[in-house]
């Protein structure tokens, strides 16, 4: 069947080439949690039929999981081999996608986008990260810069060839506009129900001293900045304790991080979680007074939406997408990114004012309530599939999407 040929069904076959979670409960990675979110909430849908393709090294063997509408093919990738395994994957998710023969295909990674372009399927491209930005956070051996340099490659290739581009934030159309052809979709992240279920129990407690660093543990991320101003805010709140939970992607950059944390005497108030199952995770936003991210680049930070969620006050670096997630003084506060003296200030105000920073979250859940909520952001996704699919075919087009056949969330009656 030819990639553009109506298929003779009332259903409409997405492949979804992504970064997802072996675990469920367990999500490394803002793009794995973003798809998982996603395909929670397409999975409502009776009229998709929904095939989500992992290729990737932490893969051991290939396996297929098929629940309901959604079946999701891991297919593993040697950790080293000659050619990289970012090249290598194009042709091999060329070949699975011939047999899915899916009907639309929206990529969230620059070099898939690339394979399904190549095998002729009309493509949807999310674009979560800013490569050439993103590079610079990345220089420290020869390795990281030559393959940041080739994911950047990919990366312009994809923006310049896929027809239809989703922005998980104005930062991305406004890096990639001139060099975009494609037609624009404006799309914020999803964050599922549980993070806005848990933000139901109200006022956090007011004697919390912890703030809650929640991401991958790598240089991008600048935990180093983080450090020096929990150890400022030391000097005026000694009960602050800062919890940095989620995965190490970058060993040598641990490393430092331990060695800063124990040679500046910061042992008693720092605690490493590690990667943490999603009941955990949101106990630990449930428990926090604020959440604090010190990153030198972001798009759209789940740990920001996610925070909101729960309807946690934050206070973040100013790069990237991060300004169209908070509001200055009303869901959270913005710093210079490197500026830890600023980010100490900031942290003690809101630790020092239980009242003002209850209010910053509960306006900052109002905020994800009315974006980010997996319904809302599922239909916006099933809405652009059914657009790229018609424009693609010269038969007659489907029928405009609706609402009949979702299957709601728990959240359709708080909005």
């Amino acid at each position: 069947m030819n990639a553009c040929e109506p298929r003779p069904s009332k259903k409409l076959r997405v492949a979804i080439l992504t970064l997802y979670p072996r675990e469920t409960l367990r999500i490394p990675g803002g793009v794995r949690a973003v798809a998982y979110n996603l395909v929670q909430g397409l999975r409502r849908y009776d009229d998709l039929d929904i095939h989500v393709v992992h290729c990737h090294a932490d893969i051991d063997r290939n396996a297929v999981v098929a629940d309901g509408n959604v079946t999701v093919h891991y297919l593993a990738m040697p950790r080293r081999r000659l050619i990289p395994n970012m090249t290598a994957s194009i042709g091999r998710m060329r070949r699975l996608l011939r047999e899915i023969e899916p009907d639309v295909v929206n990529a969230h990674i620059c070099y898939y986008a690339l394979a399904a372009i190549g095998a002729g399927y009309p493509t949807v491209y999310t674009i979560h990260g800013i490569a050439h930005e993103e590079a610079k956070a990345y220089d420290r051996n020869w390795f990281d810069r030559l393959r940041y340099r080739l994911y950047a490659y990919y990366d312009d290739l994809a923006v310049q060839r896929a027809k239809e581009l989703i922005a998980i934030s104005d930062y991305v159309m406004e890096e990639y506009r001139d060099r975009a052809q494609g037609r624009w979709h404006r799309i914020d992240n999803p964050v599922t129900d549980d993070f806005f279920v848990a933000g139901e129990a109200g006022i956090p407690d007011a004697s919390s001293m912890v703030v809650l660093f929640a991401g991958s543990i790598t240089e991008v991320k600048d935990i180093i900045t983080l450090l020096k101003a929990i150890a400022l805010v030391r000097d005026r709140i000694p009960a602050v304790r800062l919890h940095l939970a989620g995965r190490v992607t970058s060993e040598s950059y641990e490393r430092e991080i331990v060695a800063y944390v124990q040679e500046h005497g910061l042992s008693p108030c720092v605690a490493f979680l590690g990667l943490l199952d999603r009941p955990a995770l949101l106990r630990e936003y449930a428990a926090c007074a604020l959440m604090a991210l010190s990153s030198r680049q972001e798009n759209a930070p789940m740990a920001v939406i996610e925070a909101m969620a729960v309807g946690r006050a934050v206070v973040c670096t100013r790069v990237g997408g991060v300004p169209g997630l908070v509001m200055e003084g009303e869901t959270g506060y913005m710093v210079p990114p490197g500026d830890a003296e600023q980010m100490a200030n900031r942290i003690s105000e809101l630790l020092l004012n239980p009242a003002q920073r209850t209010a910053m979250g509960q306006r900052a859940r109002e905020q994800a309530l009315k974006r980010f909520s997996v319904a809302q952001v599922a239909q916006r996704y099933r809405e652009t599939y059914w657009q790229a699919y018609a424009d693609a075919t010269s038969a007659l087009s489907p029928s405009p999407p609706s609402r009949e056949g979702f299957r709601g969330s728990a959240l359709e009656s708080q909005r």
